[in-house]
């Protein structure tokens, strides 16, 4: 394809994700969405009260978190540096969330730094197998921002019987429209920065172990195939 006509393309495709679909089809989309929730009693209290908490949940499962976003405010997210992420951007700050651009392999100690100064004024959402995988696999980067901030961290996760399952590496889900969302939360997991290598590497294990069986639990009652990932320890 000439170059100048790809870049075109991608403009334009650019344009009608963040002023068609982010602007106009999502927020309405989210709206239908019926909840249910499953918190631990003060989690969302401390939030509100000024403790900042950090929030991990999966890759696939992120547009989600939108309907969390209200309560929780204020709230960042770790976004990915490519140009996807200028998207996500700025989709998600027409729902009055903050963002922090970086990733585990673009940026990462940068946004690492980003992170930790912003866990003093903001809540942080990350995906802990973003923004590249493997799926269901929970990377070093939140461990460390969860020992160097002091920041406690809540795993939280949703699943619906009405979905629509993207065929890209995280099986991105997408509820349609008036689908009804279970969500489970859980925690807090403390880690301290006074741990050693071995003990931050269990936390790490114990974290992904904890997310995947949360996972598998609300995609089984829901009806939906568990991934296999999601079976292993």
């Amino acid at each position: 394809m000439n170059p100048v006509l790809k870049r075109w393309k991608r403009s334009s495709l650019n344009w009608l994700a963040i002023n068609v679909f982010g602007k106009l089809i999502l927020p309405l989309l989210v709206r239908t969405w019926k909840v249910e929730t499953d918190f631990p009693a003060d989690w969302l209290a401390r939030a509100q009260a000024g403790e900042r908490i950090l929030l991990v949940f999966w890759h696939n499962r992120q547009i989600g978190f939108l309907r969390l976003a209200s309560p929780l405010r204020p709230a960042s997210v770790l976004v990915s540096q490519h140009g996807d992420g200028e998207i996500i951007t700025r989709i998600m700050a027409r729902f009055g969330l903050g963002a922090v651009r970086g990733s585990s392999t673009r940026g990462g100690t940068a946004a690492l730094r980003k992170m930790i100064a912003a866990t003093r004024e903001t809540n942080m959402a990350i995906t802990p197998d973003g923004p590249v995988g493997p799926r269901y696999e929970v990377k070093d980067g939140i461990i460390s921002l969860a020992a160097l901030s002091g920041q406690p961290v809540f795993w939280v996760s949703w699943s619906s019987d009405r979905v629509w399952i993207f065929n890209s590496w995280d099986r991105f889900m997408l509820p349609k429209p008036f689908a009804k969302l279970q969500f489970h939360a859980t925690g807090p997991m403390t880690i301290r920065q006074s741990m050693k290598a071995e003990e931050l590497a269990d936390c790490r294990l114990e974290l992904q172990n904890r997310m995947r069986q949360q996972t598998a639990a609300l995609d089984e009652a829901a009806g939906l195939n568990v991934d296999p990932i999601l079976r292993q320890r």
